[in-house]
């Protein structure tokens, strides 16, 4: 273990029920110590996908893919300080104590767990918390503060109200509320139906998107069948395998970010595509995805298009669900519909595939849609040009945003999202998110690898992206 990959040494590892913890050393070079220098962020970035790439290959051989269950974080050691912070954070995690089965009651010095929820010091589970999901790692939502004058430019929401029949359409639902909600969501199938040009029986709704994806993975992946995804992408689709249990095939994007189609041909596994992804908001054709859906007749292609409302005519991969029976395509209210606060999402497939999600559905929760939610997603979807006005205002002032922000020295991708994707080298972004923070500009920041450089933008009302340009200004002097 100690040299199978040029200049990395293995120093400590520490093996967790369903993970493992790998301190390594990266030389400079042939010769030198890895700490005296420690190595730079960028060097660090490039050996380390090598070097797990080499480990899995190595391990695949007598193991399979199925050991690897999720990806990986990096934590650069630049100081002492920094390598205790690490360790401590390992001799504490609950992982741990569930495999020592013991019950640790306090913490001398917390430390903050990566990805943690709650973004606060460790929380400390109860005995009683299965082993099995001892080490699962919750989604990190974007940040939801509550200050007056606040610019919320961080969650991906929709900064217009939603269409003016939703108000009314709740009002009137709220007489029915002694009654369980309409589990077949007969009328909100019927009207996602008209707008999306098939049947009602080829929607299924959900709580949310995310729902919908439980319900796809829950049906189409399990121990012996892989989820395929790429590395840099929503954050949701590995929790979701580590609460399933469903073994994880990552498959890294380019150095641009983009997604080369071609690794997911014939790979019989699950895949799913967030498209346009996020948080690189870049978009594929419906071509080169309709090829993954083509060269993996056996397996599911699930199609993520939170977002797709964004990127323009016919981009959608829904008219795929018509040609193909291995395709379920994703959609949400969140985004373009303005109702990310009534959790309603929903796929579109055929109706085999809608009728396994169905018996998903109808064995853990079969009124997962409540009456209210019902009500203002069909009122929003019947409002069509309410829906164009707004989704045309974001684009123009996602365009809009785009060149101020090239005018002041930033970089990124052309977005088709309602979001930016950028960097620059005027001043760490990191510094900038967490000044933009106290000025009370909320965007968001990442630190996982190969995306540490970037921020995600979420575009607001002219009048908000307006405040952001005033603050950036100040901050960057």
């Amino acid at each position: 273990m100690i040299a199978f990959y040029p200049h990395v040494r293995i120093e400590k590892y520490v093996v967790m029920p369903n993970h493992i913890h790998l301190l390594i050393a990266i030389q400079q070079g042939p010769s030198g110590a890895s700490r005296t220098p420690p190595p730079t962020s960028a060097r660090a970035s490039q050996v380390i996908p090598m070097f797990i790439s080499t480990l899995k290959r190595l391990t695949n051989k007598t193991a399979g893919h199925a050991l690897w269950q999720r990806g990986y974080y990096d934590h650069i050691i630049r100081s002492p300080d920094d390598y205790n912070t690490i360790w401590h954070y390992i001799d504490t995690n609950p992982a741990k104590w569930a495999q020592d089965t013991r019950y640790v009651t306090d913490f001398p010095d917390p430390v903050r767990r990566p990805g943690c929820c709650t973004n606060k010091e460790v929380t400390q589970m109860s005995r009683y918390f299965t082993k099995t999901l001892a080490a699962l790692e919750p989604y990190t939502p974007g940040e939801q503060l509550k200050l007056p004058d606040l610019v919320k430019l961080n969650a991906n929401e929709n900064p217009y109200p939603p269409a003016p029949g939703v108000a009314a359409a709740v009002a009137g639902a709220v007489p029915g509320l002694r009654l369980y909600s309409d589990l077949t969501e007969a009328a909100l199938c019927a009207a996602i139906a008209r707008h999306c040009g098939v049947q009602p029986e080829n929607i299924l709704c959900g709580n949310g998107s995310d729902e919908n994806l439980l319900l796809a993975l829950r049906a189409f992946c399990d121990e012996t069948h892989p989820l395929a995804f790429a590395d840099i992408t929503y954050s949701f689709y590995p929790v979701l395998c580590d609460l399933l249990h469903i073994p994880q095939h990552v498959i890294l994007v380019e150095e641009d970010f983009s997604l080369d189609l071609s690794k997911y041909h014939g790979l019989n596994e699950t895949i799913v595509i967030a498209n346009p992804n996020a948080p690189t908001t870049l978009l594929q054709p419906v071509a080169a995805i309709e090829e993954v859906v083509r060269t993996n007749p056996d397996s599911i292609v699930i199609v993520d298009e939170a977002y797709i409302d964004f990127a323009g005519p016919n981009a959608s991969c829904v008219p795929l669900t018509k040609k193909y029976d291995n395709v379920i395509v994703v959609q949400t209210f969140s985004k373009s519909h303005n109702l990310a606060g009534a959790r309603v999402g929903f796929c579109v497939a055929n109706p085999e595939l809608i009728a396994d999600m169905n018996r998903i559905k109808f064995s853990y929760s079969p009124y997962n849609v409540n009456s209210l939610s019902q009500a203002a997603a069909v009122a929003a979807m019947e409002d069509e040009n309410y829906f164009r006005d707004t989704v045309g205002k974001i684009c123009a002032t996602r365009a809009d945003t785009m060149t101020k922000l090239r005018e002041r020295g930033f970089t990124g991708p052309d977005s088709a999202t309602n979001f930016l994707f950028v960097t620059t080298s005027r001043m760490p972004c990191k510094q900038i998110f967490e000044r933009l923070r106290q000025k009370g500009v909320l965007i968001r920041y990442f630190s996982a690898p190969r995306l540490s450089d970037y921020l995600r933008i979420t575009i607001g009302t002219p009048e908000q992206m307006q405040r952001f340009f005033e603050e950036l200004d100040l901050i960057l002097g």
